[in-house]
């Protein structure tokens, strides 16, 4: 993009904010995992934001430092979950939260499968699995797809995913100039 996806403006708001926003309207705790030295736009006072732990390391290693983060705070259990996202998520409503926690059920994650391959950054993980993620990390491993084959995920195929939303605009991202032009077109 050229420039921090996470301080780009939509709606009124940074794109981080408004994702913030959007997670502090449906769960808590919400924290934000930065790099080292990465300036945030301002953000809600009950955002919880930690550093990433190995700089660089990627999104698992930012979903296990998250993990980590409230394990240590004692802030939830091994069996509570959490829902992860990234930054460049503007079309993101509260209600898909909520709808992928309610098929989670026993799983030890729930992952959608859409517009050809697991979408990681938009979906639900018990803490439980954290194990799981340090292991695959220190295989070198840093994408958090592949926790839904290091234990016994729950996918959902694009067909269910469509009961919620059959365009799955849930799921779009802003990784380029079009897709920031188009976030900027479609929000109010």
């Amino acid at each position: 993009m050229g420039r921090p996806k996470e301080s780009l403006h939509v709606a009124g708001e940074t794109m981080l904010g408004r994702t913030v926003a959007t997670l502090l309207g449906c769960t808590a705790p919400v924290v934000v995992v930065a790099r080292a030295g990465q300036e945030l736009p301002a953000l809600p006072a009950n955002a919880r934001i930690i550093t990433d732990e190995v700089p660089d390391a990627g999104p698992l290693a930012a979903l296990a430092a998250g993990m980590r983060f409230l394990r240590r705070e004692d802030l939830l259990g091994e069996q509570d979950a959490v829902f992860a996202t990234g930054c460049d998520a503007p079309f993101l409503p509260a209600a898909v939260v909520a709808w992928l926690v309610d098929r989670l059920g026993d799983a030890p994650l729930v992952m959608p499968f859409a517009l050809g391959h697991l979408q990681p950054l938009c979906a639900v993980y018990r803490l439980a699995v954290l194990p799981a993620a340090e292991a695959l990390l220190g295989k070198g491993i840093r994408t958090p797809r592949a926790l839904a084959t290091a234990v016994p995920a729950r996918v959902l195929p694009e067909a269910e995913l469509a009961l919620f939303d059959a365009s799955f605009r849930f799921l779009h991202n802003v990784n380029t100039p079009e897709d920031y032009q188009r976030a900027l077109d479609q929000l109010p």
